[in-house]
């Protein structure tokens, strides 16, 4: 399956996380306002600048300007570029360009490819970082929340405080899913067809791996609920589930507290129990928790800002210093100086 997917990473996050799935050689083009951070990718094989982009300083506004007027050219540039079935789009909700192009884009590349499957990976900014990149991500979700595409995949920078080596868990995992297609097991098998079609489910997507020695029911939901990923709604709404078992997994316990998919694709392997939620609720409860962080910081900054400040013209003071002494006027000329002089000899 892995040369049906490709990847479109914009912004400077979806460029860190673009680059480690070229690393893996697939093809993803690297879209971006910031000739700075496209700069960063020396060994990139495809690179687009956005005309007369000088990035976007976390100006959601600004960022969706500059793809629309430059649209044309960089339309021109994705279809030359890609063919695959399964496009995803990297960005991060809480930036300027990856948020303001990111939804836009998917959206686009809907009608611009109606045969492929248009999916999402974005990062939700972690707590520490600015009151706009929480703002830019509840509106970034505003507008993913209206779309019709495959599945996102929704990554909490809360996960883990490296955001590297966030990176790098999410593209194990995304790797894992992969491999469940390429097991063979009498007991059961889950085939490319199922794993697109999990994909391509609208609403969120979790992934999970564990070990074949850590694999039981209770530590697959624990590692579903509490993994990398925006915490799960428990409204146990889900389309799809792909199942590839290291071990039994009671599926009827796992039901009970994730929810009953629509469909179920089970399969078994010697390494690893890995699992694929898809069809998911977008996590409102986590952006609900972004709206009042930031509706409470903006009113402590408001307060801030509303407190009266005296003027230094109010406050002025009158600066006493020892004038200097003016020089006296002589009252004898450059020659009769030059005699007194003469006659002290």
């Amino acid at each position: 399956m892995k040369k049906d997917i490709a990847f479109l990473a914009i912004g400077q996050a979806g460029g860190n996380i673009g680059k480690l799935f070229e690393a893996l050689r697939f093809k993803v083009l690297y879209v971006n306002t910031s000739m700075e951070d496209l700069s960063t990718l020396a060994d990139a094989k495809h690179v687009y600048h956005i005309t007369d982009g000088e990035g976007a300083a976390r100006d959601r506004d600004r960022a969706k300007e500059l793809v629309a007027a430059d649209i044309l050219d960089l339309r021109y540039e994705i279809t030359k570029t890609f063919t695959e079935e399964f496009i995803f789009v990297i960005f991060s909700a809480g930036g300027g360009t990856g948020s303001g192009a990111g939804p836009m884009m998917i959206a686009y590349l809907s009608e611009l490819f109606p045969d492929s499957v248009i999916c999402g990976i974005t990062i939700l900014p972690a707590a520490r970082e600015s009151i706009k990149a929480r703002y830019n991500a509840f509106e970034c979700f505003i507008e993913l929340e209206k779309l019709n595409a495959g599945s996102l995949f929704v990554i909490d920078n809360n996960g883990k405080p490296d955001k590297f080596a966030l990176n790098e868990t999410f593209v194990s995992l995304f790797m894992n899913m992969l491999k469940m297609t390429g097991y063979t097991d009498e007991r059961g098998n889950i085939d490319v067809k199922e794993l697109k079609e999990v994909l391509s489910a609208t609403g969120t997507a979790l992934i999970s791996v564990l070990p074949s020695g850590q694999s039981s029911t209770p530590r697959l939901i624990d590692s579903l609920k509490n993994g990398i990923f925006a915490r799960l709604e428990e409204d146990h709404n889900v389309q799809y589930m792909a199942l590839s078992m290291a071990s039994e997994i009671n599926t009827d316990a796992f039901m009970s507290v994730m929810g009953t998919p629509e469909d179920i694709f089970q399969g078994y392997n010697p390494d690893a129990t890995i699992c694929v939620m898809s069809g998911l609720t977008i996590p409102y409860k986590k952006l609900d928790e972004i709206k009042a962080l930031v509706s409470e910081e903006q009113d402590t900054i408001s307060k801030v800002r509303d407190i009266p400040k005296p003027s230094l013209l109010q406050n002025s003071i009158e600066l006493k210093l020892r004038k200097k002494a003016e020089k006296p006027k002589s009252l004898k000329s450059p020659d009769e100086i030059i005699s007194l002089f003469r006659r002290q000899q």
